[in-house]
């Protein structure tokens, strides 16, 4: 076998180890199959059925790509079908074209000494007689011949040709010859078929007598419903019971897990599962999850960044895995510098945020509206490597027993998970039932926080990260609405909008900047004095607002954004001071660039795509403007 294929590959692929290619393996055992053709792939040790795309025809019909040559796989998909895998190749080359030996060699003649007495042959057997492959390690193992039908059920009922043997096979027939010239045993010879599947030594669930393949949770979806998963499960929910249309109650809770890749999935126990495992199943311990459906996740319910969700009843398994190594089943987090927690304020989705505790305050409580019980809580200030604080609320348990924790530290870092942002004093965290609170987690990130806060963060300036965004409420005019709004909601009407002699409007928005048009003037030439236009006159400039000249003049910007959220597209003007913020730069020292050599035009045109695609927490002014004979909004 060529030596690029390794062995394990097709285990790999099975357990979603190699999800790409390119990957070696050798062909062999194909035929038609409609306007696609089937195979199957060899590694050296195992076996996997093989499906090649219609694009791959030609490839097969030209002679290319045929038995025994190694084939370069560049793209293909691993599926779980009826409990067998099978590999779907949508693009390979042929690596290494089969030996000549092997491609150009006769069918084989069995001497009369080394085949035993009362082997069957393949000519002079009954027309029913079916031919069977024996599964093996090898995809080329032993074959045995299964006599069936109205003939004799003696060995002897099939009777030697030695002509008829030196006959070339049937290509079908040809596919299933083993390639050696060892004598085959007979049929009684022959040890017990082992069922197809994945080797007995790979990793699995034991359900009934067979053995599931475990599949990465990233492999989850709803189409497929012949799956096991292997994962540690992270967080157990507090069990519910509720009753619907006076039938028997139902119980049900929620457990998060997450396996080796680092992929978090949530998952919902019901009814009988969830009473027979809720008080056997353990935060850190690693389980198998089998015969569940997949579901797409409820985003406004789920604190977990996954497109689908398990939904696990009576039907489902779940079985310990003991004696696992979970250094690996981390979850991976996304974490948000607390200098753009802005950006998340209102959004249900919750993000994970990490910090150096500097500061931990009393234990205090609130009482519930609903049922006028007491509800720990407590408040942590958290800083990171931007020199951004923000205040973080604990709650129940979590206030009593992390807080705790916390207060007897150092300024310890933490990660806290599925945080969700509001804006109280400009920005504020909180951390919810649903939060995973790790206190100096072992971590590269976690370690340079806490380093740069030994060396740096301990005795550098700080700011609250809603101290800017809370002054701009405090002095915005118009007694603009405080809460977050769309594009859509923003945008009104001809007969819903204001009288154009009514006071402008205020709102706070998060947007994202799609596009600045390089073509526009950018800015105008004002007066040094009052801002106002001026016009250049015999080396002057002169200012018709006041009717002075003066020597010289400053440009202001002017210009003009195309901006869009989750909901509209929206043109809007921005002026001096917010372009300054988001170019970084002011117009004087714009206009050397966008009016300089080529060299300095692409500077230019390179710092406004540098813009794109960025997200900011913008304030903005509405207002009617007429214009006979109709009206429109403008928006600033």
């Amino acid at each position: 076998m060529d030596g690029r294929v390794t062995r394990g590959t097709l285990q790999k692929i099975r357990d979603g180890v190699i999800t790409e290619g390119p990957v070696y393996l050798k062909v062999s055992q194909l035929q038609p199959l409609g306007k696609k053709h089937k195979g199957l792939y060899s590694d050296g040790s195992d076996s996997m059925e093989a499906v090649f795309a219609s694009a791959l025809t030609s490839l097969i019909e030209s002679g290319q790509l045929t038995n025994d040559c190694v084939v370069k796989l560049v793209s293909f998909t691993c599926n779980l079908v009826n409990e067998s895998h099978k590999l779907i190749s949508t693009e390979c080359e042929v690596d290494a074209a089969p030996d000549s030996s092997t491609a150009q060699q006769a069918p084989i003649k069995e001497e009369p000494e080394s085949q035993p007495a009362g082997s069957p042959c393949k000519e002079n057997m009954p027309s029913n007689t079916k031919v069977e492959k024996q599964a093996t390690d090898s995809p080329m193992g032993n074959k045995r011949l299964k006599v069936e039908g109205t003939g004799s059920s003696t060995p002897h009922a099939a009777k030697r040709d030695p002509d008829a043997m030196k006959t070339p096979a049937h290509p079908r027939v040809a596919s299933l010859t083993s390639s050696s010239r060892t004598p085959q045993p007979s049929p009684s010879e022959q040890p017990t078929p082992v069922p197809a599947g994945p080797p007995m030594d790979s990793p699995g669930l034991s359900i009934g007598s067979a053995r599931k393949a475990v599949q990465p949770i990233a492999a989850l979806n709803p189409y497929n419903m012949s799956w096991t998963i292997k994962a540690r499960l992270v967080k157990k929910g507090p069990k519910r019971s509720f009753t619907k249309g006076g039938t028997q109650s139902t119980s049900v809770f929620s457990i998060e897990l997450v396996d080796e890749q680092g992929t978090q999935i949530e998952a919902s126990v019901w009814r009988d599962l969830a009473d027979r495992y809720y008080d056997l199943l353990e935060e850190g311990k690693v389980y198998y999850v089998a015969k569940g459906k997949v579901k797409p996740a409820n985003k406004a319910y789920s604190s977990v960044r996954n497109d689908y969700q398990l939904h696990l009843d009576s039907g489902s398994e779940i079985e310990e895995c003991p004696d696992q190594d979970t250094s690996k089943m981390q979850a991976k987090l996304s974490i948000v510098p607390i200098d753009q927690l802005s950006l998340f304020i209102g959004k249900k989705a919750g993000m994970d945020l990490m910090g150096v505790v500097t500061s931990v305050g009393q234990l205090g409580s609130v009482k519930r509206k609903s049922d006028n019980s007491e509800l720990s809580r407590r408040d942590i200030t958290l800083l990171d490597q931007s020199q951004k604080t923000v205040t973080m609320t604990l709650w129940g348990e979590t206030a009593q027993d992390k807080g705790a924790l916390l207060e007897a530290q150092d300024c310890p870092v933490i990660t806290v998970t599925a945080c969700r942002v509001s804006d109280y004093n400009g920005v504020s965290v909180s951390a919810g039932q649903r939060s995973d609170i790790q206190i100096n987690p072992d971590t590269p990130e976690a370690k340079a926080l806490r380093q740069w806060y030994d060396f740096e963060g301990r005795t550098a300036a700080t700011q609250h990260a809603g101290e800017g965004l809370a002054n701009a409420r405090g002095s915005s005019g118009g007694g603009g609405s405080q809460e977050r709004v769309t594009f859509k909601q923003l945008t009104k009407s001809p007969a819903d909008m204001p009288s154009p002699d009514a006071k402008p409007e205020y709102h706070n928005a998060t947007c994202t900047v799609a596009n600045i048009d390089p073509q526009q003037s950018m800015y105008y030439q004002a007066c040094p004095d009052n801002n106002r236009k001026v016009v250049e006159q015999n080396g002057q400039w002169y200012c018709e607002y006041d009717g002075k000249t003066y020597p010289s003049m400053v440009r202001r910007y002017v210009t003009t954004l195309r901006c869009t959220d989750h909901t509209a597209e929206l043109t809007l003007n921005a002026f001096n001071e917010q372009v300054e913020g988001l170019l970084g730069m002011s117009a004087d020292d714009l206009a050397m660039l966008k009016e300089g050599s080529p060299e300095k035009q692409q500077q230019y045109q390179a710092l406004l795509k540098k813009v794109q695609w960025q997200d900011f927490v913008v304030r903005i002014q509405t207002r009617t403007r007429s214009a006979q004979p109709s009206t429109s909004q403008a928006i600033c």
